[in-house]
């Protein structure tokens, strides 16, 4: 059964190689990484595209090439990462994608957004860096 809660598979795409990078702390090709989290390398490569352009990673060509993140893992946050993959996050957006609702309010009473904002308040929160720490505690995120 499907969670209730989704992002896409860009941005968790992106969460868990930005980590692994992190928690290596040392390059790491496109290949290494998406066998390490299991995803396409196509996707992966896709999405690190857009890392890149955003500043978060930097790539290097050929033989010994790879990933490497651009910045200390202590600066940066999961919102940037998130922000680099979907654009600007928004709040209190319904989710059938519409801007009335037949019941004259939200049948889930402010929920969502408060889902919504405690979720994003944690990618504002949390670093890189604190993926490793997390790591070394032996969690599995």
């Amino acid at each position: 059964m499907a969670g209730l809660f989704r992002i896409s598979e860009a941005v968790s795409i992106a969460f868990h190689g930005m980590g692994l990078l992190a928690v290596r702390g040392a390059r790491m090709s496109g290949h290494e990484i998406a066998n390490a989290i299991c995803v396409s390398e196509a996707h992966l490569l896709k999405v690190f595209q857009r890392l890149a352009r955003a500043g978060l990673v930097h790539s290097t060509r050929g033989p010994g090439g790879g990933f490497e993140i651009t910045e200390d893992p202590r600066a940066v946050t999961l919102f940037r990462v998130y922000e680099a993959i979907e654009g600007t996050a928004e709040c209190g957006v319904c989710l059938l994608g519409t801007t009335t609702c037949p019941f004259g309010r939200c049948i889930f009473g402010g929920e969502t957004e408060r889902m919504e904002k405690e979720f994003l308040d944690y990618l504002h929160r949390v670093t890189l860096a604190d993926l490793s720490a997390k790591d070394e505690g032996g969690t599995n995120a």
